[in-house]
């Protein structure tokens, strides 16, 4: 098939809205303070015991992003997990600003909290400050989310943390791989995304793409760069770049983002070359799924007709029970399932396409393991211990 590169950069220059970022949310009200070191000292909990060795200590699950429905997921099951092994629980969003996730961190630190999760930190900047803080609070245990550790241009570890990721690559791949079925190899795809080195989790699903463009399976027509992370700039760009392109030239459209795909989905649904009423509908796929995702896959599955995500419920039961081996000091039994393999500080959790033909009416983004295949929520993915069985919450 010929392949045609197309770059699109849109000339558009929008005027740049200055946000006030709200302060990091937290501890069941999400208030928009962070966490003062008097009230978020200990009041002395229970002693830890042989059978319980996390019994009676803190941890806190500490987001960058806004609070949203996945999050909110993720939340819910590190207090549920908390609660059945006597672990008080606090939980901060920081509204995007990496400042405030950083001043949240350090000031849990200087609380007096046993653990934390710390989740989507800054590529350039989350090495320096996260060995700083453990420098100073040498009790304190850490498992990162989405967070590459990256100083002088070289990849980085830290001693006794654990980094935990979406399995970025496969988040890509399960859906290029509905797109082979549907075409065959060589299919001609558009990819959507903002360009090399812009964070790491998109660089991570670059991978997949590259392998199977490398092996033939498909056929990079041209990319989109939203100028913003908006759905309105998704849209934008993508409506721009519709209008240069002929549908028989192309045979689907990827996200490398939820929120890109809702404006893709948007510019396709408006541009009757592309939405099925002159000629077939061009199909999309996106990674990561919400709300909005699963209520337009719902309503044109022909269009918008997969989703790449993981279960974002199983993720953060996932990510404490790794905190609590930490604690506990049993990093023998971490388990990455995307490997197999224990004694691990790197777990990935492997990727699930939600096919819009598999979509019920009552479909939503929590009861979406009644429409996935075995990949998704599978209890098999847990790290475990004597006091910690995997079925601890799943009775």
């Amino acid at each position: 098939m010929r392949k045609i590169k197309k770059l699109v950069s849109t000339l558009l220059v929008g005027a740049m809205v200055s946000v006030s970022l709200m302060g990091c949310g937290g501890s069941g009200s999400e208030k928009s303070t962070t966490p003062t070191v008097a009230e978020s000292k200990s009041d002395g909990g229970k002693a830890a015991n042989a059978s319980n060795p996390v019994a009676g200590k803190k941890v806190a699950y500490i987001m960058i992003m806004p609070s949203a429905t996945i999050f909110q997921m993720w939340k819910d099951s590190c207090k549920k997990l908390c609660d059945a092994l006597d672990v008080q629980f606090d939980f901060f969003f920081c509204d995007g600003d990496f400042n405030k996730w950083q001043d949240t961190i350090r000031t849990c630190a200087s609380a007096g909290y046993d653990g934390l999760i710390v989740s989507h930190g800054n590529q350039d900047g989350s090495y320096v400050f996260l060995k700083g803080i453990l420098d100073e609070y040498k009790n304190l245990k850490i498992v990162t989310f989405d967070t590459q550790f990256y100083a002088d241009g070289e990849y980085k570890k830290l001693d006794g943390v654990t980094q935990m990721f979406q399995q970025d690559k496969s988040l890509v791949t399960v859906l290029l791989d509905e797109m082979v079925a549907k075409y065959g190899e060589g299919v001609r795809l558009i990819k959507v995304w903002r360009g090399p080195n812009y964070n790491s989790p998109f660089d991570r699903r670059e991978e997949g793409w590259k392998e199977y463009e490398k092996a033939g399976k498909i056929v990079t027509v041209g990319e989109v760069q939203p100028l913003q992370d908006s759905v309105d700039s998704a849209n934008t760009v993508t409506a721009a770049y519709l209008q240069s392109i002929k549908r028989e030239d192309v045979d689907g459209v990827i996200a490398y983002y939820d929120m890109y795909g809702q404006g893709v989905y948007n510019a396709l649904i408006e541009n009757d070359n592309m939405n099925g009423k002159n000629g077939e509908a061009l199909p999309m796929a996106s990674v990561d799924i919400d709300p909005v995702d699963i209520t337009n896959m719902q309503t044109r599955p022909d269009v918008w007709t997969a989703a790449g995500t993981t279960d974002w419920t199983l993720n953060g039961e996932i990510a404490m029970r790794l905190l609590f081996l930490e604690m506990a000091g049993e990093y023998d039994k971490i388990y990455d399932p995307a490997t197999g393999e224990t004694g691990v500080d790197v777990v990935e959790v492997p990727g699930t396409a939600i096919k819009a033909s598999n979509l019920k009416a009552d479909s939503n983004v929590e009861n979406l393991g009644n429409v996935a295949g075995e990949t998704y929520g599978n209890l098999n993915y847990l790290s475990e211990a004597d006091w910690m069985p995997k079925d601890l919450i799943h009775k």
